[in-house]
């Protein structure tokens, strides 16, 4: 029986807190003249690289693993690793870093919405409530009626970050799988560097990797390669390896809910880091999003609900 403390908690805490790192490290890349896609396959390829050592070394079941789950494996590295990550810091190039996983948080609400309209399964009040409250909270962020103009194009990818992750949710409700916590995180990262790989090769997103100007974060040129290292070490492997274990542990509900702890981390270190610091009136929607968001997450396991790149199922950012 799942219970809602401990290590548990832990675990979704420290994912959380690390996958709110990757927007201010991968913008301040992508700013020193790096293509997000670029950044993607670098962060993807070398969180894959890191974790096929490990595999190989503790040999977890993984030919096993590939033969009985390959098919959620390769939704996993598509939709919550692939679509969610690529989406996520194309955004960023055109968003504040709060602003953009801000927006991937609407996940729940098209989760909610096609449950609702497609499976014909009405969701409880409590549900609506949040949901509602949720989309207050991101007309506060968007703030169109202001005359704030936010590019279209960063909204654009943060909402398909969000459809990537919801797609990736409701995929997952009807899978059981036992497959290790590591071998999902290992493989599904190499089937995400392989789509990365394939966009970039296939001219639809550039591959561009020089460093024209200095990787500024906090004032300081910190240079790509801490940059990137770190981008691969701690918002990546040790991410997806603490929230997948963290949902072993206490659910996909309630990991979830230990995850908004993301959109904290993320928001104290862009504004640390890059000096980014949203409008009242978007924090007040920000936490508005959050406080609906939720809300959708209280009730009992199992659910289909889970914030999009949070330690839910690590369809983390």
């Amino acid at each position: 029986m799942r219970e809602f403390g401990g290590a548990g908690v832990g675990l979704a805490a420290a994912s959380a807190v690390s996958f709110g790192l990757s927007g201010p490290f991968a913008k301040a890349l992508i700013d020193a003249g790096w293509s997000s896609d670029g950044t993607l396959l670098v962060r993807l390829g070398g969180a894959a690289v890191v974790l096929a050592v490990v595999l190989a070394v503790t040999r977890p079941g993984v030919v096993a693993a590939l033969r009985r789950d390959s098919p959620v494996l390769l939704l996993y590295g598509t939709f919550a690793v692939a679509g969610v990550q690529g989406c996520f810091l194309n955004a960023v190039r055109y968003l504040p870093v709060s602003v953009a996983l801000l927006l991937v948080y609407t996940s729940p609400v098209l989760v909610i919405v096609w449950v609702w309209l497609v499976r014909r399964r009405r969701p409880s009040q409590l549900t609506v409530l949040g949901g509602g409250i949720a989309v207050v909270g991101l007309s506060l962020v968007v703030q169109v009626w202001t005359g704030v103009v936010l590019d279209w194009r960063g909204l654009a990818w943060a909402l398909s970050a969000a459809v990537c992750s919801a797609v990736y949710f409701l995929l997952a409700d009807r899978a059981d799988s036992t497959t290790p916590a590591l071998v999902l995180a290992g493989v599904g990262l190499v089937v995400g560097t392989v789509i990365s790989l394939l966009v970039g090769v296939t001219g639809l997103l550039p591959v561009v990797l020089t460093n024209v100007r200095g990787v500024v974060l906090g004032g300081v040129d910190v240079g790509w390669p801490f940059a990137a290292a770190f981008l691969v070490l701690i918002p990546t492997v040790l991410a997806y390896r603490t929230g997948i274990a963290a949902v072993r542990r206490i659910g996909a509900s309630r990991a979830s809910l230990v995850g908004l702890l993301e959109v904290v981390s993320a928001g104290a270190a862009s504004w640390l880091l890059l000096g980014e610091v949203p409008t009242p009136a978007q924090a007040i929607g920000g936490a508005l999003l959050l406080a609906g968001v939720a809300l959708t997450q209280l009730r009992a396991e199992p659910t289909v609900v889970a914030p999009g790149p949070p330690a839910a199922l690590t369809a983390g950012a």
